[in-house]
């Protein structure tokens, strides 16, 4: 796989208190992501302390929880606010801030921006925490965002000497610098509140990180989440932002590791555990994947689980549970998806099926047919045809051998000499003389010289070629490979072994042309001695020797 070590033995997720009693405690919850604590702090200080502030941070955690634009959360986060506002008599403007928040929620614009005014002319825009929550409101909603309207919020929060030193307002312009794609003056804002630090540091560095990555500045964003984990290494975004990092580095084993403690440090919500899973899959931590898997099919449908699945059966050898997997996420597939990679998969698997006889035939159809058609849609994950050629190789099946090396050479933009040998050499072991002659030429004329063996095979399959003819007029053309292929060689590389046979079929070959062709006796004489001088016990070629000078009248014939 392009591959396609990593981490993932803890399942559990760390235990955070849910008592906390302060609002602080409450919202390190929340800007962790820690959404289920969060929730469960606002709720307790709400029922224990009800007051505007309480219920106005009650409201306020639904609306930035994953469920917040949901019209039960909607519903849920107005009737806090509703009776946060209902505990002053005057009303409260933040929990009034709040029931503008619900109507951008809504995309309701007109009727958040009236809230907002009126709430502005009340507190004669001197309440600096109500003009940041209306800013901040305007960057909350993805569908519902005003970058202008939230910059000139809180710039009018800023101008009150007495805020200069909260982070959170300088952190909420960076988010409307986002939208606006200004990520200068969104680092120069997080610069700010850098600067102020505090408690908030790890969330600071955690919004300077996206910023960094956004920007594709890799060094400073490293350096930035690395800052970050020292300064509060329970904040769980993040280790989301270091493995996305590690992810664009190709580090999928670390990045998948970040992962885990995103999860570890978060409510580790149902997407979390899909993306961490992934990683590990692409890492090949696939216990940890099978792991996560389970705990992921009670929260989702998502079909990529099945491709997972299918695949860390295929990798573990279990080819009939791979195929019901993988033909499961083909028939979910998602419309974006290209399915090519499944069925390569079902392919493969088919192919490393048990069985013998006709049962195998059917499963080897069924696999060449998959991953032709994953071959067909366009996936290079692997290389299929290169693949089969080694199966069947392995299989001593020569003939789809070469037809499937000569797939993999086709296949290539720049095809080599060695492609086109492979190609031939396996065309001849499968006795295919045509095509092993074609691609042995086209060998030896990219080799120039440089394969002396292939001038041999290449002779031996002309000769094959034309087995019927005995008279080597039609092999006439053998002749001047042969002597090619013994110009190659010098008389230490004629006496090896290895190459007993082709130097022997080289000039018996030769022999045989000058002796029946040429009627040159002393030539063919010549050439079988010298053969003999490399193989003096080549019972063939002695037999062939005496069997020329017997007909030439050199030697009587034994009575």
């Amino acid at each position: 796989m392009k591959n396609f070590a990593l981490i993932l033995g803890i399942t559990g997720l760390i235990s955070f208190t849910t008592k906390a009693q302060t609002i602080e405690e409450a919202i390190k919850h929340l800007d962790a992501e820690r959404y289920t604590a969060a929730t469960k702090a606002f709720n307790h200080l709400a029922e224990t302390s009800p007051n505007a502030t309480t219920l106005f941070y009650k409201g306020y955690s639904i609306l930035k929880s994953p469920e917040g634009v949901t019209p039960q959360s909607l519903k849920l986060a107005e009737e806090a606010f509703q009776a946060g506002d209902a505990t002053e008599k005057r009303g409260d403007a933040l929990c009034q801030v709040g029931l503008g928040m619900v109507k951008l929620a809504n995309k309701d614009f007109a009727g958040a921006k009236a809230i907002f005014d009126e709430v502005k002319k009340s507190t004669k825009s001197k309440n600096t925490d109500v003009l940041f929550r209306i800013g901040e409101a305007y960057t909350m909603f993805p569908n519902a965002t005003d970058p202008a309207e939230a910059i000139m919020n809180i710039d009018l929060a800023l101008e009150k000497s007495k805020v200069k030193d909260n982070p959170e307002y300088y952190m909420a312009k960076s988010d409307a610098y986002l939208i606006k794609n200004e990520g200068g003056d969104a680092m120069n804002a997080l610069q700010n509140a850098e600067r102020i630090g505090g408690s908030k540091l790890g969330k600071i560095y955690e919004k300077m990180a996206r910023v960094w990555l956004q920007g594709r500045n890799y060094k400073e964003a490293s350096e930035v989440i690395d800052k970050g984990i020292a300064a509060d290494p329970t904040h769980a975004p993040i280790y989301k932002y270091q493995s996305s990092f590690l992810q664009t580095m190709g580090k999928y084993g670390e990045s998948a590791k970040a992962a885990r403690k995103y999860l570890d440090n978060s409510d580790g919500d149902c997407k979390a555990k899909l993306r961490y899973a992934k990683l590990a899959f692409v890492a090949k931590d696939f216990d940890s994947v099978k792991k996560m898997v389970e705990e992921i099919k009670a929260c989702s449908s998502d079909p990529y689980v099945y491709r997972m699945q299918g695949i860390i059966n295929f990798e573990e050898k279990k080819p009939e549970e791979a195929i019901t997997e993988l033909r499961k996420f083909i028939e979910k597939v998602p419309a974006d998806e290209n399915p090519a990679l499944d069925y390569g998969y079902i392919g493969r698997s088919y192919m490393i099926m048990p069985g013998e006889g006709d049962a195998k035939k059917m499963t080897d159809s069924l696999g060449i047919l998959n991953i032709e058609k994953a071959v067909q849609l366009g996936d290079t994950t692997f290389n299929y045809y290169q693949d089969l050629f080694s199966t069947f190789v392995a299989r001593r099946d020569y003939a789809n051998a070469a037809k499937y090396s000569e797939k993999a050479t086709l296949a290539k933009k720049d095809a080599n000499a060695a492609d086109y040998a492979t190609v031939g050499t396996y065309y001849s072991a499968a006795q295919n003389w045509n095509k092993a002659d074609e691609y042995i030429d086209k060998a030896l004329a990219e080799y120039k010289g440089l394969w002396p063996d292939g001038y041999a095979l290449s002779a031996r399959v002309k000769t094959y070629k034309n087995s019927g003819d005995s008279t080597f007029s039609a092999n006439y053309s053998v002749a001047p490979i042969y002597e090619k292929y013994l110009s190659l060689l010098d008389d230490a590389a004629k006496a090896e072994k290895k190459n007993n046979r082709n130097v022997s079929e080289a000039y018996t070959y030769l022999a045989g042309k000058e002796f029946l062709i040429n009627k040159d006796v002393n030539k063919a004489i010549a050439l079988i001695e010298e053969l003999l001088k490399f193989d003096p016990e080549n019972e063939k070629a002695k037999a062939q020797l005496l069997a020329i000078k017997t007909s030439a009248g050199l030697i009587k014939e034994t009575p």
